[in-house]
């Protein structure tokens, strides 16, 4: 049906587009469903319909609603992004009225997430009124009070919910967000709605019958809540100050997070969410164990590998890496199958996951997008940095996207620095990059299990050099240079010579690069230490 519609939007510019688009914003009020609008390019349809239709019209109004809801979900934000709905949609903005507020929760999809760079502000910060328009609707629409006596009508409440739940992943953003009591208030009801299993929230004047959306049934607003909720903690560092700002606003948040952890409808994410919240309003730390008192002393000589990432980014990549991983000996610690040492994720999570942390000689951690919005991902990445930085483990990044390294930012960002990572956002890329991990860990000091370890053989190797060749051993000075000076890792030529010399360049995946993509490398290689350099080198030619 999606393919059918997206191509009346394509071919039609009458009543039938508007009754298309119609009906793609009724079915995109469920996320499952977006992910058909971007299997057939429907983003850059509906996009492409906005700007063809006169400013006012039904079919310009129809196809901005689309985007708005259809936004929501990661992979149509990021299709909306590419076709250049920030330099269409940001226009709208000035004009204010509907059209301005729904192009401004498109943007705090699109940008709502980054934070302020050199003289870039976030979004909040850039746009001000934002915060007390998102305030107004999210008031009225909460509290049934949107429709025609509303100067901005109805909204979709998980549109809203998703918007606030965006702008909360950036830290300048959730400063704002948090000292709006309101804007928590209408996290709390939508909770509560849902908690106490009460019809949707009906439309005032005209609209749709089955009303905008809450209640007992909606479970994705519910989800958007509480992840809201605990990004939004994080502005408060200690507990007590984050009890006293409840406790001012005048919420049960601890009875409303009971409920939640034991809800059936509810997943893991969001009962992990609301267990996060529990502990600190229970006047407890969130129980991370230490090191000396989580290990039992029956398995303190042997450790695992831990997979950390989002379930929303390629998962059936990481339980491939996992597979490939344990093929090769690694004993391997994921979320949904645990290890010999540990069990999978189940009862008191919190508990479980610091263990598994705890218990790892290495931990993977795949970068994206969705991890970097996860409230329990940065929880799991931080505590994982902090036992990296008191040298209890070692942290190797795989990346889940190929173009996402050029914008990690944030507490993500901070965490990833300048250390090298390995591709896995293609199947093709499993082998190579589970080959890498496992020569990486066996140089390990935390893992002691290294000789069990299957070593895999990468190709291309080295082809030894024999006494009768001419051809000379690569000169490392001048590798060494050419990987830290990005002015010289830019000559494709000499890149690739050196590179075929070490054997690195099926390696680091670089055989088939054009020479736009060589000078893209180019602009993100930084100094790396060069004792990795010399990890790489002694690996690939041990003579040298």
């Amino acid at each position: 049906l999606v393919p059918a519609l997206v191509a009346v939007v394509s071919s039609d510019s009458g009543e039938a587009r508007v009754k298309a688009l119609g009906t793609l914003w009724n079915l995109s009020l469920r996320h499952e469903n977006i992910d058909y609008l971007v299997c057939c390019h429907g983003m850059s349809v509906v996009l492409a319909a906005l700007q063809l239709s006169p400013k006012g019209s039904d079919s310009f109004k129809t196809s901005l609603t689309v985007l708005m809801v259809s936004g929501r979900i990661l992979s149509a934000a990021r299709d909306l992004f590419v076709a250049g709905g920030v330099e269409i949609i940001s226009p709208l903005l000035d004009g204010g009225g509907v059209d301005g507020i729904k192009a401004a929760i498109i943007l705090s999809f699109l940008l709502g997430k980054e934070e302020s760079r050199g003289t870039q502000l976030s979004l909040l910060e850039s746009k001000p009124q934002l915060t007390d328009l998102l305030e107004s609707i999210f008031n009225n629409t909460v509290n049934g009070l949107g429709g025609d006596g509303y100067e901005f009508g109805n909204f979709d409440l998980v549109v809203i919910v998703a918007a606030i739940a965006s702008m909360a992943v950036s830290d300048n953003n959730k400063a704002i967000l948090s000292q709006r009591p309101t804007i928590l208030l209408c996290l709390f009801q939508v909770l509560s709605l849902f908690l106490d299993d009460s019809p949707p929230i009906p439309y005032r004047g005209t609209g749709n019958s089955y009303g905008v959306g809450g209640g007992g049934q909606d479970i994705e607003s519910a989800e958007s809540a509480i992840e809201s909720l605990q990004l939004l903690s994080f502005v408060y560092e200690n507990d007590s100050d984050l009890r006293q700002h409840y406790k001012e606003i005048g919420v049960d948040v601890l009875f409303s997070m009971k409920r939640i952890m034991t809800h059936p409808k509810l997943s893991n994410n969001a009962k992990q969410g609301a267990q996060y919240l529990r502990n600190r309003l229970e006047e407890k730390t969130v129980p991370l164990p230490t090191v000396e008192t989580a290990i039992p002393s029956v398995v303190e000589h042997k450790k695992h590998l831990m997979l950390s990432y989002a379930w929303g980014c390629k998962k059936e990549l990481v339980i491939s890496l996992q597979e490939k991983l344990t093929s090769f000996g690694v004993e391997v610690w994921r979320d949904e199958t645990g290890s010999s040492l540990l069990s999978k994720m189940q009862g008191a999570t919190d508990d479980i996951m610091a263990k598994a942390i705890e218990l790892s000689h290495t931990v993977v951690v795949c970068v994206s997008p969705h991890y970097k919005a996860s409230a329990n991902c940065r929880q799991e990445g931080k505590y994982t940095n902090a036992m990296y930085k008191k040298g209890q483990l070692n942290i190797i990044y795989v990346m889940m996207d190929g173009d996402y390294h050029k914008s990690v930012d944030g507490w993500l960002g901070l965490m990833l620095g300048d250390s090298l990572w390995y591709p896995l956002w293609d199947a093709q890329q499993i082998i190579q990059t589970a080959s890498e991990i496992v020569t990486n860990i066996s140089a390990c000091s935390f893992c002691d299990a290294t000789q069990h370890l299957a070593l895999p053989t990468l190709v291309p190797t080295i082809k030894p050099t024999t006494k009768t060749e001419t051809s000379q051993a690569p000169n490392y000075d001048e590798v060494w240079t050419l990987l830290t000076d990005p002015s010289k890792a830019s000559d494709p030529d000499r890149l690739t010579k050196f590179l075929s010399e070490l054997g690195l360049s099926k390696a680091l995946e670089l055989v088939d690069c054009d020479n736009e993509m060589w000078n893209d490398i180019a602009s993100y290689l930084k100094p790396i230490p060069k004792r990795a350099l010399l990890r790489i080198l002694a690996r690939k030619n041990p003579e040298k």
